[in-house]
């Protein structure tokens, strides 16, 4: 069986198991109501209780409980658990405190009660499923370690010393070995080209001209990559992404394949938001459409190719704010808005302003296109021109492209693409609830005030 394929089926089991130990939490919390047992109505008290379901799994994976080096350590796996299960309950409970008791059957101590019956239940199961997932080679560890031969050896042989307690093998391989091996395996019959091993770049300072290149295999061909850090990287880098193997610190860096469980509850946030966020902007896009129209011929919309996800095009919706036909071209085949630009209508400078004219782009979420959050798309001939001199362009195509974005939050329409995938990079590399959710207060910020916005 494919490893990535079992790795996904064990994440799915651990996923089940858990909401079925907390659906049966929640059904014995009910006991508590049995003097009332006539005046429940069990169609809601059933519907409340999915809600709580599926608000506990999606915390699960959001608080990163179902990632492999977690479910097969007896103590993080169940820790990572409760902590999932105490922000599930005190959401529960807040949601509870503001609704009316009419609209909702289940009760504040159901809740309470089901948090003390789930812990014991967690606990107990997650110690013993660690020991059989640990067993899963799907979820071992694997990484190639590359770059400057002697520290690259030590690293390799540390792991590979400890591989029994932190569940991960390593060797030592130079690249060109490396890109032989693959090429062999992308040939082979059956095969799908996936990556099945990660890889760790260790470089001395001498080295570090070679960073770029190394990214850039790794990115193709690795499913995460990590970077040996040097003192001066550690005081560069966000600690957030700093982990350790084996004693050994780490930093975990952007990667082309990222198939973190917050993904899925990404696309489901994008998919509720949009629809809802399309349904509340439709008095302010027949408003806006009206203005564009009786201000300045051409059609309210315009739409143009992009890249998203992979490289592959679709065409984007927006407002006009420019005048009809003001697809200036020159060699990267579009000429990007400047400030003061004469092209802009005096409806196009308000809306862009206040990011009106991105609207439409709710109908390219809603079909999978874009994400609410993410790099912004650009053109082909953006990619195809510009990323022969800035390393690492195609980067921003690992993940969809956003309605917003970090360059939005703290730059604007006016920023360098140098300065634009820096921000773009530094999104992907730690990519996360949090960090979406404070680029989408940013934003917020940004709407009402127009500020940063030309």
């Amino acid at each position: 069986m494919n490893r990535l394929h079992e790795e996904r089926q064990v994440v799915l089991l651990y996923l089940a198991s858990d909401i079925v130990l907390y659906w049966l939490a929640l059904t014995l919390a009910t006991t508590s109501r049995l003097d009332v047992i006539g005046w429940i109505d069990f169609t809601e008290l059933q519907r409340d209780r999915l809600i709580c379901l599926a608000l506990f799994g999606i915390v699960a994976i959001v608080a990163g409980a179902y990632k492999p080096q977690r479910m097969t350590d007896r103590f993080d796996s169940a820790y990572y658990a409760l902590i999932a299960l105490a922000w599930t309950c005190l959401i529960q409970l807040t949601m509870t405190a503001l609704l009316p008791a009419n609209v909702r059957e289940i009760t504040r101590r159901e809740i309470i009660i089901a948090l003390c019956m789930a812990t014991p239940f967690l606990c107990i199961w997650h110690y013993f499923a660690a020991t059989l997932t640990a067993r899963f080679k799907s979820l071992h560890r694997y990484f190639h370690v590359i770059g400057s031969p002697e520290q690259a050896r030590r690293i390799a042989e540390e792991i590979a010393r400890n591989s029994a307690s932190v569940r991960a093998e390593a060797d030592y391989i130079d690249v060109g070995t490396l890109r032989e091996i693959i090429e062999r395996r992308k040939e082979e019959p059956g095969s799908n080209g996936a990556a099945l091993s990660d890889a760790i770049i260790v470089l001395e300072p001498k080295d570090h001209w070679r960073l770029d290149e190394l990214l850039l295999f790794c990115r193709e061909n690795c499913r995460r990559t990590y970077l040996y850090p040097s003192v001066h990287d550690l005081l560069l880098l966000q600690q957030r992404n700093l982990s350790e193997l084996a004693g050994i610190p780490l930093i975990e860096v952007a990667s082309r394949q990222l198939t973190t469980p917050y993904t899925y509850v990404k696309r489901l946030i994008d998919i509720v938001t949009a629809a809802i966020g399309l349904l509340l902007a439709s008095p302010i896009c027949l408003v806006t459409a009206i203005a564009i129209r009786t201000t300045s011929p051409g059609h309210a919309i315009y739409s143009h190719e992009r890249l998203g996800i992979g490289g592959r095009p679709f065409r984007i919706y927006k407002f006009r704010s420019m005048v009809a036909g003001a697809d200036l071209k020159d060699e990267t085949g579009h000429v990007l808005a400047r400030e003061n630009d004469p092209r802009i209508t005096p409806v196009g400078r308000f809306i862009r302003k206040h990011r009106i004219d991105e609207i439409p782009q709710l109908f390219n979420v809603l079909k999978g296109d874009m994400s609410l959050i993410g790099p912004r798309p650009a053109w082909r001939e953006f990619y195809q021109i510009s990323g022969q001199r800035i390393p690492l362009l195609e980067q921003r195509l690992a993940v969809r492209p956003g309605l917003t974005c970090l360059s939005h939050v703290l730059g604007s329409y006016t920023s360098e693409p140098e300065d634009r995938l820096t921000y773009d990079l530094l999104y992907i590399s730690t990519l996360s609830f949090i960090t979406d959710l404070r680029i989408l207060v940013g934003t917020v910020r940004i709407v009402l005030s127009g500020k940063g916005a030309r």
